[in-house]
């Protein structure tokens, strides 16, 4: 992997990272944790709950890119993952309803991110993306690492999901691969996410938001990586001319 190829995939961190740091920064205000949290035990039906998630984690999918942590801190903010239990909480029958909601709602969407994939190519992943350097950039990547890279670009939770699903399927990455790949390596992710929001949601407790520094850390991190690569890459231009 060159320097090049580096920075493209700390582009598409940067943006899931600031996603998550934004949401971190709105839920450090407690009057706001607490008016969700009130909006959502106010439904009459728990059912309706579940099928709240279900819907908002289609659209992250195959409509809107929010990346999945931002879901799940929300079930943890509000309450729904009971995160005072530490890890014991994957004993807690309300947890793998909602891991279950999750990745069938996931499926759901990637396979129709897919279907559209395969049937508009490259228009459906402009569309996505808004440009053709990102529908050559990803395809160049699965061309290069083969279907394998498409499965850990699943597993880890950066990647934009509803563009990589539309290019996987443009590229025509087998179906049954496509959809057994996503199971076991989005349910790995989501289980693992869990676990860390858990731990880092019981930092918190003290009244320090540890979760907001993590992610800002991170933003300046991918930023000094950037400009180090970038620096790097003009150097061995200059040297070459």
């Amino acid at each position: 992997m060159n320097k090049e190829q580096v920075i493209k995939i700390i582009d598409v961190m940067f943006v899931a990272v600031c996603f998550m740091t934004a949401f971190e920064i709105i839920f450090a205000f407690p009057k706001v944790g607490e008016s969700i949290q009130n909006w959502i035990y106010s439904m009459d039906n728990k059912w309706m709950i579940w099928a709240a998630f279900w819907l908002i984690m289609f659209i992250q999918v195959c409509i809107i890119p929010i990346p999945a942590y931002i879901v799940l801190n929300a079930a943890v903010n509000i309450g729904i993952i009971n995160s005072s239990l530490g890890l014991q909480v994957f004993a807690t029958k309300d947890l793998w309803i909602l891991i279950v909601v999750i990745i069938s709602a996931y499926m759901a969407g990637a396979s129709v991110a897919y279907l559209a994939g395969a049937k508009f190519g490259k228009k459906a992943v402009m569309w996505c993306a808004g440009n053709e350097e990102e529908y050559y950039k990803w395809k160049d990547v699965f061309k290069r690492g083969g279907r394998w890279a498409y499965a850990a670009t699943v597993l880890l939770p950066v990647f934009p999901d509803d563009l990589l699903c539309l290019v996987a399927g443009s590229v025509r990455i087998h179906f049954g691969f496509f959809f057994v790949s996503n199971i076991i390596c989005r349910t790995i992710g989501t289980i693992c996410m869990i676990g860390v929001l858990v731990i880092f949601n019981n930092f918190n407790q003290g009244g320090f938001p540890w979760t907001l520094v993590l992610w800002v850390t991170v933003l300046i991190g991918l930023i000094v990586a950037y400009q180090v690569l970038k620096r790097l890459i003009k150097k061995e231009k200059e040297q070459l001319s």
